[in-house]
C-alpha cells in the first residue's frame, strides 16, 4: 500500500517541478566537503572579493566552484585586485581542476588536470579518478595505542550534455583501530573492513537539477560543525532539487534516514528526512537562511510540498513527527572579516523560559574569521563556538530523533555540550600551510543523549547538568602539496580530558552495556598524527 502512495507522490513531484519558474542551472555534480577549494572560497569571500557568492547551502556544484573562480580571474587581469605570489598560484591550481567548467565560461588555455581517465566527445565527458590515502596515528600517556587506517579510493563522474550527469565515490578501508562498542552502520563480521560509496545521478531540467542517490549535505555556517544539517558520514539516499530566482535560492529536499537503538535486532528503518532551505540575499555580503527539517517515519504528500511550511503541514496533520527550523545569518560587510551565527530550535514554547524548561531544546553557534590579521598576508584567525541544550535532537519517539545511524543530523557534539575553537592558518607557500589551534569541548551528563527524553513536563533543564566530561586540546599541524591534491600532513596535539567517560557510559539508555557517569577518570595524551593523500 505505501509502494503505492510512494509512487504517486513521486508523480505529483514530477509534476510541480515541471511546472516551477524557469531558471537553469548547469554542471550540477557537486563538489566533496573535504575538497581545499572551500576553505579557499571562503577566504575570498571573506575578503570581500566574491562577497556576492556566499552560500550556506553546500555542497557547492562544480558549476558555482567555476564561476567563482572566473570572477577572481577576471578581476586579477582588470588590475582590480591584487594578490600574493601563493593566491596566483592557487587559483592556477584551480583552474586547471575546474579547466571543463572555465572553458564554457570563455576563459582558454588552461593547464589539462591530470587524472587516471580524462575523455572528452564533443558534449561526453567521462573522467575517474583514483586514490590511496594511509593514515598512522601513536598515542602516549595514560592510555597508549597506534592505529593505522588505510583507504583506497575510485571517483568517476560524467556528463552527457546538459541532461544527465552521474558521480561515484567508492572506498575500501582497513583499519586496525578497535571498533567501538556502538557501531550501529559498521558490519563486525566484517571487520576491520569497511566500504562506503556515494553515488547520485542528475537530470538536467529546463527549470531545476534533479538528483538521485547518496550525497552529502551541509546546511548553515560553520567551519568546526554546523547546529542545522550536517554532512553525517555515512551520507544517506536523498532527493534534492534547487530553484534559483530573484535574490532567493530555494532547495527541497527528501532524505532517507535508518537509525537503531540498541543491539538486539531492532532496527529502525521507517525513517524519513523532509527538508528545505530558503536563502536570501538582500546585498552583497549578506546571506539570511531559513530552513524547517521534518523527521517522520511515514511519506506525505503535505511533506513533499515544495512551498508548504512545514509548520503548517504540523498542524494539518497533527503532532505526528519531529519539526525543526533554524534560521542563520552570514555578513561579510567589513573586508577581511566575517560573522556568521546560526539559531537551531527543536521545539519551541515562547510562553515559558527558553534556558529553564525541558521541552524548550535548542543551540546556538556562533563565529568570526579575518584573513589577513595585521596584514599578516596569506593567513587567517577564526573563532568559533557552538551550543546544544539538553536533549537538543532528541524526540519521544526514537524513530524521528534528529539522527542518521545514530549520529546528530545537527552538530556532532551531541546534545547538552559545547565547543569552543580557535584556529589560525598560515600559508607558507601554495604547496605548504601551518595551522595552530586550540578546542575545548564540554559534554554534561543528563540529557546528552539523543536517545534519552525529558520524563516530566515541569521538569527544568540546567546546561551541562551531572558530570561534566572536560576536553582540551592544543594541535599543531603541517601540509604539503605533492601534486595537485596528492598531499602529505603531520600533526602534533596535546589533550587533557577531566571525567572522561568510557564507551558504556554513552551507549543508548536500552543497551545492555550502559553503565552511570563517573568522576575522576583524567586522561593526558600525546598524539601524532601522519597522513598521506595520494590522487590521480
Amino acid at each position: 500500500m505505501i509502494h503505492s502512495h510512494i509512487k504517486i507522490h513521486f508523480l505529483i513531484l514530477f509534476f510541480v517541478i515541471f511546472f516551477l519558474p524557469q531558471y537553469i542551472i548547469s554542471s550540477p555534480i557537486t563538489v566533496p566537503l573535504e575538497h581545499w577549494s572551500y576553505q579557499f572560497i571562503e577566504r575570498f569571500q571573506t575578503k570581500g572579493i566574491i562577497r556576492e557568492y556566499i552560500s550556506n547551502t553546500k555542497p557547492y556544484s562544480r558549476d558555482e566552484v567555476a564561476e567563482m573562480i572566473f570572477k577572481i580571474s577576471k578581476s586579477l587581469d582588470s588590475g582590480e585586485i591584487n594578490l600574493t605570489n601563493t593566491e596566483k598560484k592557487q587559483i592556477e591550481l584551480l583552474k586547471s581542476e575546474f579547466n571543463d567548467e572555465l572553458t564554457k565560461l570563455d576563459i582558454l588555455d588552461i593547464p589539462e588536470y591530470k587524472s587516471f581517465i580524462n575523455w572528452k566527445d564533443k558534449q561526453k565527458r567521462f573522467v575517474v579518478q583514483i586514490g590511496y590515502n594511509q593514515d598512522a596515528e601513536i598515542k602516549r600517556g595514560t592510555e597508549d595505542s597506534n592505529s593505522i587506517l588505510s583507504t583506497l579510493q575510485v571517483a568517476s563522474q560524467a556528463n552527457f550534455g546538459d541532461s544527465f550527469f552521474f558521480y561515484n565515490n567508492t572506498r575500501a578501508s582497513y583499519t586496525t583501530k578497535p571498533l567501538p562498542i556502538w557501531h550501529p552502520y559498521i558490519d563486525a563480521d566484517r571487520y576491520p573492513w569497511s566500504a562506503m560509496s556515494n553515488a547520485y545521478v542528475i537530470f538536467g531540467l529546463k527549470w531545476t537539477n534533479l538528483q538521485f542517490g547518496k550525497d552529502t549535505v551541509l546546511w548553515g555556517p560553520g567551519y568546526h560543525g554546523v547546529v542545522e544539517l550536517s554532512a553525517t558520514d555515512p551520507a544517506f539516499d536523498l532527493i534534492r532539487f534547487p530553484i534559483e530566482f530573484w535574490k532567493m535560492k530555494l532547495t527541497n529536499m527528501m532524505g532517507f534516514l535508518r537509525d537503531e537503538n540498541s543491539k538486539d535486532g531492532s532496527k529502525l528503518d521507517k525513517k524519513y528526512l523532509f527538508a528545505h532551505r530558503l536563502e536570501y540575499y538582500p546585498t552583497k555580503g549578506v546571506c539570511i537562511g531559513w530552513q524547517e527539517a521534518y523527521i517522520y517515519d511515514r511519506i506525505h504528500i503535505s511533506l513533499l510540498n515544495p512551498v508548504m511550511p512545514y509548520q503548517m503541514a504540523e498542524d494539518y496533520l497533527g503532532q505526528v513527527g519531529n519539526n525543526t527550523m533554524a534560521l542563520d545569518l552570514d555578513l561579510c560587510l567589513i573586508s577581511d572579516t566575517r560573522f556568521y551565527s546560526a539559531l537551531f530550535l527543536n521545539d519551541f514554547h515562547p510562553e515559558e523560559s527558553f534556558f529553564t524548561y525541558s521541552p524548550n531544546s535548542w543551540s546556538i553557534l556562533g563565529g568570526i574569521l579575518i584573513t589577513d590579521p595585521f596584514k599578516f598576508r596569506d593567513s587567517d584567525f577564526r573563532i568559533e563556538y557552538a551550543r546544544v541544550e539538553p536533549w537538543t535532537y532528541s524526540h519521544k519517539s526514537i524513530n524521528q530523533t534528529y539522527s542518521h545511524f545514530g549520529i546528530p543530523l545537527g552538530h556532532w557534539i551531541g546534545s547538552n555540550s559545547d565547543d569552543l575553537l580557535f584556529e589560525a592558518n598560515r600559508y607558507v607557500t601554495d604547496k605548504f600551510k601551518a595551522k595552530l589551534s586550540y578546542n575545548r569541548i564540554r559534554t554534561g551528563e543528563i540529557g546528552s543523549s539523543f536517545y534519552d527524553y525529558f520524563t516530566s513536563k515541569g521538569l527544568e533543564k540546567r546546561f551541562l547538568e551531572g558530570i561534566t566530561e572536560k576536553r582540551h586540546e592544543v594541535s599543531l599541524a603541517f601540509e604539503y602539496r605533492i601534486f595537485q591534491d596528492s598531499t602529505i600532513n603531520i600533526g602534533y596535539s596535546y589533550i587533557l580530558m577531566k571525567n572522561k567517560q568510557n564507551e558504556e557510559a554513552k551507549l543508548p539508555p536500552k543497551h545492555k552495556q550502559k553503565q552511570a557517569w563517573q568522576l575522576g577518570n583524567d586522561l593526558s595524551q600525546s598524539s601524532i598524527q601522519l597522513s598521506i593523500n595520494l590522487k590521480y
